[in-house]
């Protein structure tokens, strides 16, 4: 019998200084928890075929 594979994950230590590099290159930057002052003024995204729509009424009709 074959035996399992193991998953290796990073340990705490390695996640933070991956983190640390990504936000220090720019890559990403490290949330602030609160939205910006100027996000409810940004236009909406296009959406022509209106799939937004469609998938907020699915999920309520399936009551998530």
């Amino acid at each position: 019998m074959e035996q399992p594979k193991r998953e290796t994950r990073p340990t705490p230590e390695e996640q933070s200084l991956k983190g640390r590099l990504i936000r220090s290159g720019g890559a990403k930057r490290g949330k602030t928890g609160r939205i910006s002052d100027d996000f409810w003024d940004l236009p909406w995204p296009e959406d022509p075929d209106g799939l937004l729509l469609k998938a907020l009424l699915e999920d309520r009709e399936q009551g998530r």
